[in-house]
């Protein structure tokens, strides 16, 4: 009887450290958020944008890096990885994620002025990097995928350079 009530008692003070030491997705940081959806460090510099910010972004002068992405596809995933290196080294604080994929009607007017000012198509893949100085796009990087690439060394030295690039022009 003694084994059974120390083994519950073993138990019970388990279960209540670990319940201390989770925390719950409402308390993540965006770079935690982040860092769990997308596979990478928590030394990261990106916030979940909401369309607002996004819009903000482009209409009223601000200036920022945005990325769009979806974790889902398999070269935002290899691309952001790449992005977040760039970043941390240009010593990049903050940087605008959102997925478009989010916006469930693509007729939304918030929705379609993002992509007037950002100049994307329907057919347009993810990822996309912008960097946005006063309201305006200076350039970006919109990944080339084809069918026949493949996510490789040569790919990924080929983005480095390209986000290097495209970052350099905003700091």
């Amino acid at each position: 009887m003694k084994k059974v009530v120390v083994v519950i008692i073993i138990f019970s003070s388990i279960l209540l450290i670990n319940g201390c030491s989770i925390k719950k997705t409402e308390e993540l940081t965006d770079a935690e958020k982040f860092a769990n959806e997308y596979s990478i460090s928590e030394n990261n510099p990106f916030h979940y944008a909401t369309i607002d910010e996004v819009l903000e972004l482009v209409e009223n002068n601000k200036s920022g890096i945005l990325f769009l992405g979806d974790s889902d596809s398999e070269w935002s995933t290899f691309g952001v990885k790449i992005l977040n290196k760039v970043l941390n080294d240009k010593k990049i604080d903050m940087v605008y994620y959102f997925n478009p994929g989010t916006i469930k009607n693509k007729n939304n007017k918030k929705f379609k002025t993002i992509t007037e000012h950002l100049n994307i198509e329907e057919n347009s893949n993810l990822p996309i990097v912008y960097v946005i100085i006063d309201g305006k796009v200076v350039d970006h990087v919109d990944y080339p995928i084809h069918d026949d690439a493949s996510i490789d060394d040569k790919n990924e030295k080929n983005l480095e350079e390209e986000y290097s690039d495209l970052i350099s022009l905003y700091v």
